[in-house]
């Protein structure tokens, strides 16, 4: 066992990081700059995270950041990210929906277009210098990021969206999978018995 899972044993108690599909790390570190090899080994271990939440620690560059395939949701806003390694994003979380990058020190929006190949649905990009005094940042935005339904709680018309916490949304994202399932489904229904008639 890591040191670093050894620490958070102690600090949130007892438990299997198997069991656990959401991890608070806020202000959990000062001043942290970037993970340490160990911290990566360590967090790799919550293998069924939904939610995992690294704010407000000072975070400079995303060396080290654990790799977790199934992660929905990831926050990391108020550090002091710049974007130029934002490509490991969707090769650490491949699947993920929600990110929170609000109050970092992003100032070309172009480096979010690295995250253009995955299917992120909401994204919160405030308080970061290329947001700040923008008005066309949230267009710009939708066109990096065709996947985006949401930005900075605002959908591409500019109606605004309440947020839901990420139990409800991982339960929206699981119902749109079933009924894209039954689609697909009938899809193929339809095509079996099209042959069927070409052939009688």
């Amino acid at each position: 066992m890591s040191s670093f899972l050894k620490k958070l044993q102690e600090s949130l108690g007892k438990h299997s990081p198997k069991g656990i599909d959401e991890l608070v790390l806020d202000y959990y570190w000062k001043n942290k700059k970037s993970l340490t090899k160990d911290e990566k080994s360590g967090l790799e271990q919550y293998k069924n995270l939904v939610h995992l939440s690294l704010s407000n620690i000072g975070l400079k560059s995303l060396e080290n950041f654990p790799c977790i395939k199934d992660l929905y949701y990831l926050s990391i806003k108020n550090n002091e990210l710049n974007g130029n390694d934002f490509d490991l994003i969707p090769k650490l979380f491949p699947n993920l929906k929600k990110l929170k990058i609000s109050g970092n020190k992003i100032e070309k929006i172009n480096n979010l277009e690295k995250l253009r190949n995955l299917k992120l649905r909401k994204i919160e990009v405030k308080d970061n210098p290329f947001s700040i005094g923008n008005k066309t940042y949230k267009k710009k935005l939708f066109y990096l990021i065709p996947s985006l339904e949401i930005v900075d709680q605002e959908n591409e018309r500019g109606e605004e969206i309440e947020t839901t916490d990420y139990h409800n949304e991982q339960a929206e994202l699981e119902d749109d999978d079933d009924y894209t399932e039954e689609e697909e489904e009938e899809e193929e229904y339809d095509d079996e018995n099209e042959e069927y008639d070409e052939d009688e």
